[in-house]
């Protein structure tokens, strides 16, 4: 029940900001904020920029809500407007990129050209290599394309199925299922290429 009341209210916010009423879709954004945070933070990875592109998103979904029809979750719909904004972002940064491996940290470096694979040891990786390992795997994802990285952050990060990723994006599931599959081999392709 108390599901169902959570939902009545949030109807009853979208309805109000749909009539301008700016104090329901500060609700609706306080309700929200975190979710589009951790999304634009795993899809941009420039923690300087996440707090404008998310102030950048919420302008856009504020003006964009009247359009909102109710057939989708309102989070389904808020997301697509925040992947679509940073897709849009990545696009125009792309071109300014530099090679990332020569960004990576000495240690990033030497693991790298160890080929260090921790899911082949008997041990855990230790705290310095998790630490490393988790630059790599964001270096990684700053130098893939926009979709792929759209794609891996909203499965291996946000853990949406595949269905839920086909609603945000608006794309087939088999669209999903092949793009998936096609990041991943680019990013296996891409350590490869680095060693």
């Amino acid at each position: 029940m108390e599901s169902n009341a959570q939902e009545r209210l949030e109807v009853e916010w979208i309805r109000r900001a749909q009539q301008g009423d700016h104090e329901a879709f500060g609700l609706l954004v306080e309700q929200y904020q975190r979710r589009v945070f951790s999304t634009v933070f795993h899809l941009v990875h420039q923690q300087n920029e996440v707090e404008d592109l998310v102030q950048e998103i919420f302008i856009k979904t504020f003006r964009a809500i009247r359009s909102y029809n109710f057939r989708a979750p309102f989070g389904a719909w808020v997301a697509r407007i925040s992947v679509n904004h940073c897709y849009d972002y990545l696009r125009r940064k792309r071109s300014s990129r530099l090679n990332y491996y020569w960004q990576l940290s000495e240690d990033s470096r030497r693991m790298l050209e160890r080929g260090l694979e921790p899911q082949q040891r008997e041990s855990p990786p230790s705290i310095e290599e998790q630490a490393v390992l988790k630059d790599l795997v964001k270096k990684l994802l700053d130098r893939a394309p926009a979709e792929d990285r759209m794609v891996l952050v909203l499965k291996e990060i946000d853990n949406l199925s595949v269905e839920e990723i086909s609603e945000v994006l608006n794309w087939s599931v088999s669209k999903v299922k092949v793009r998936l599959h096609r990041a991943r081999k680019r990013m296996l392709a891409d350590l490869k290429r680095c060693r």
